[in-house]
């Protein structure tokens, strides 16, 4: 048996071999705020309407396979498409932060009521081609964690288990393409199935769903697994000069992931040798002096804007700081750039984590 087959067969053995869960109910990984009042809504304006089919453009268009420089006409394109979509999510996210920060039942029963809408029309259920499925697992992940938010006020509401009947058909026939599709499609095994596991993970808290919870660590596990003794993923080190931004980007989905992992009792910081701390580590390390990660994709790195990340693309440094305080590199430079905001994350990552 060459490496590469006896490589895959170890994996396949090691997830099989992943804890599933026991008996106890699936929870949150951060504290979800007890409401405080009773106050009706007073600017709870109409939801948009639901978007039930996408097709989406890649803002690569048709660069070659490291997808590493963007197409001017094509992301125009793609943001166009993606607009609603962002709209609603940016909206709703940070209709539900409020509720986080001052437990207002009035933003908690317009975040449901949002969502309500939205299942009832049978939002994001036909996804057109595979970008599409990718732009629907981030979408579906900001939904449902700030519907977990929110859960506290509204759990009793007869629309609140409509909603999550329909997130969990979304998160049950998102992770079917991830599955079907991952031996054939590069984007079905990297950062966007990360993303698939966050909407998975978050999704199966609402619904109390162990398989759903199940197929996001086994997601994770894969990820973590396949990074390289040095901390790289090599499926993100294919995106050329964009290797770093890429790694950033799956962090963002693999870090809380793991949070909501751990929450439940399965040990993912330390899985595979604490290959998530590597990957962390090397990618930090990496900001300041890209050198390695240049070497490792034999480009130089497209520099960031202000020579520094954008702070939604360090939104997972909260998470991690709580579980591993001090220990980040450049932590005390980049928590500067507080609130860590990213909007598929469940918005406020610092109003969610730091306690």
């Amino acid at each position: 048996m060459n490496k590469s087959i006896s490589g895959i067969v170890a994996m396949a053995l090691a997830i099989l071999a992943l804890p599933s869960l026991a008996s106890s109910e699936i929870i949150a990984p951060f504290p979800q705020r007890t409401p405080s009042d009773a106050a009706m809504p007073l600017d709870c304006t109409t939801p948009p309407e639901a978007i039930v089919s996408l097709a989406i453009t890649s803002k690569y268009g048709s660069d070659g396979p490291q997808r590493d420089t963007i197409d001017a006409e094509a992301n125009r394109t793609f943001k166009k498409q993606m607009k609603p979509i962002r709209a609603f999510s940016q909206q709703l996210v940070k209709r539900a932060n409020r509720y986080t920060l001052r437990g207002g039942i009035a933003d908690a029963q317009c975040t449901l009521s949002w969502l309500d809408s939205w299942a009832q029309g049978k939002a994001l259920s036909q996804m057109d081609n595979p970008n599409a499925e990718f732009e629907r697992a981030q979408t579906l992940a900001g939904l449902s964690i700030a519907l977990l938010q929110v859960a506290p006020a509204v759990r009793n509401d007869a629309r609140f288990a409509t909603v999550v009947r329909w997130m969990t058909d979304l998160a049950t026939s998102t992770n079917a393409f991830f599955d079907a599709t991952r031996d054939r499609l590069k984007g079905s095994r990297n950062n966007h199935a990360y993303w698939a596991a966050l909407a998975s993970a978050s999704v199966a808290a609402l619904a109390d769903d162990k398989a759903l919870l199940d197929w996001s660590v086994q997601t994770y596990h894969r990820g973590v697994c396949g990074a390289t003794a040095q901390g790289t993923l090599p499926l993100e080190l294919e995106r050329g000069k964009k290797a770093l931004e890429y790694h950033l980007f799956a962090l963002n989905a693999l870090v809380p992931v793991a949070a909501f992992a751990e929450a439940n009792d399965i040990p993912a910081y330390d899985m595979c040798d604490g290959a998530l701390r590597k990957i962390v580590n090397f990618t930090l390390k990496s900001i300041r002096d890209p050198a390695a990660i240049a070497l490792a994709t034999n480009k130089a790195q497209e520099p960031f804007v202000k020579g520094m990340p954008p702070a939604q693309n360090l939104a997972f440094l909260e998470i991690y700081h709580r579980a591993f305080p001090g220990a980040a590199p450049m932590e005390r430079e980049l928590l500067q750039l507080r609130p860590l905001i990213s909007t598929p994350m469940g918005g406020n990552q610092t109003l969610l984590y730091r306690h």
